[in-house]
């Protein structure tokens, strides 16, 4: 079990990253609510998406560069990096030795994926390299207001990393959506691409982010939101093809996308709200789906016969968002039932994914093929 898991990032990444949300989600939900939001808010972002993210990048670039990334004791030093700022993190606070620690990992992650990305001039790849950079920054503005007085260091830290994955997920949705449909849907497949969105789409959410940041709640910044969710509505309709309904593991991330898309539209009108549409359904949506296929086609599994569960767990992933959205709308009186709702149907998806998958990250591939 040991030299399978530290084969390829998403390994022990996806495994580990995905059991420690359930933890930290249940403790938010149970003795640590309402009181820890901060703690609540960092640990989902830089602990749960973070780790995600390292063991998607580790993999996609192995994919993407034709060169190796990390594997065997460097893999488990970085996992044990950001496994021991999550120890370091239980109590409900994050001290400033877990910002540390969680500093350390990423500049590492962002190094053991900048190398082979450089050493084949791959520089397309900009955008995931700088996402992954703002992640950093994020964290060490964080760190920064652990150390010193500063009020609003520590939420400016968790916005600049929320921002950071969210552009990390709208960059690889606009490859990995349409790549997929294509290659995914029975019969001949004509999507839609309009250049403008493809331009533009990426600049005006940065500038939307950190208009956010610095102009909350100002007209422009609620003029780019409303822009923000347009252009994402019609580049989502762009890819759009009746073919995907059939497959579980496509049309997971259209509704996973078109929750970005909604959040954006929230965000116009009521920032908290639009901040779960953005996370619960857009990025752990996303996330949920992304696992779910990784880990079926890096284990020589087929991606197009999923697990009949991933259909109850995309259901339950995305009636935890409509909860979460939805109840401090229409019941306000059950606010905390519904936040605590909308949680414990967000363990159930990401459980069910531990459940069936779990074997399948710490087991070796099943076509005798290494990774």
């Amino acid at each position: 079990m040991g030299m399978t898991l530290f084969r390829l990032g998403f390994r022990p990444f996806f495994l580990l990253g995905t059991a420690y949300g359930i933890v930290a989600m249940a403790l938010w939900i149970g003795p640590y609510f309402p009181h820890a939001v901060d703690w609540h808010a960092h640990e989902m972002i830089f602990g749960f998406a973070g780790a995600i993210i390292a063991g998607f990048l580790l993999t996609a670039v192995r994919n993407w560069t034709g060169l190796p990334t990390l594997e065997g004791a460097p893999l488990a030093g970085l996992v044990g990096l950001w496994l021991s700022a999550r120890m370091a993190s239980l109590g409900g606070t994050v001290p400033p030795l877990a910002a540390m620690l969680d500093l350390a990992f990423l500049i590492l992650l962002l190094g053991a994926i900048l190398r082979p990305i450089h050493q084949v001039r791959q520089w397309r790849q900009w955008g995931v390299l700088t996402s992954v950079a703002f992640l950093a920054a994020g964290q060490a503005v964080y760190l920064t207001a652990l150390l010193r007085p500063w009020p609003t260091g520590a939420r400016l830290g968790i916005q600049i990393g929320l921002y950071a994955v969210l552009a990390l997920i709208l960059i690889l949705a606009g490859r990995v959506i349409p790549f997929f449909t294509e290659r995914g849907v029975d019969g001949p497949v004509v999507l839609r691409r309009f250049p403008w969105i493809e331009r533009w789409a990426l600049p005006l959410f940065c500038l939307y982010a950190g208009l956010e940041i610095l102009l909350p709640g100002e007209a422009i910044t609620r003029a780019l939101a409303l822009t923000s969710a347009f252009v994402h509505a019609v580049r989502l309709w762009g890819w759009h093809t009746p073919g995907i309904w059939r497959r579980p593991l496509l049309w997971v991330l259209y509704l996973a996308y078109g929750w970005l898309a909604a959040g954006f539209l929230i965000a116009a009108f009521d920032f908290r709200t639009a901040l779960h549409a953005l996370t619960v359904g857009g990025m752990s949506g996303m996330i949920l789906g992304m696992i779910c296929r990784v880990s079926l086609g890096h284990t020589g599994r087929n991606v197009h016969r999923p697990p009949s569960i991933v259909t109850a767990l995309f259901v339950l992933l995305f009636a935890s968002a409509v909860v979460r959205v939805s109840v401090p709308w229409l019941a306000p009186a059950a606010l905390v039932f519904g936040l605590r709702l909308a949680g414990i149907l967000w363990i159930a998806a990401f459980a069910g994914f531990l459940w069936r998958y779990a074997p399948m990250l710490w087991q070796p591939r099943i076509d005798g093929k290494p990774g």
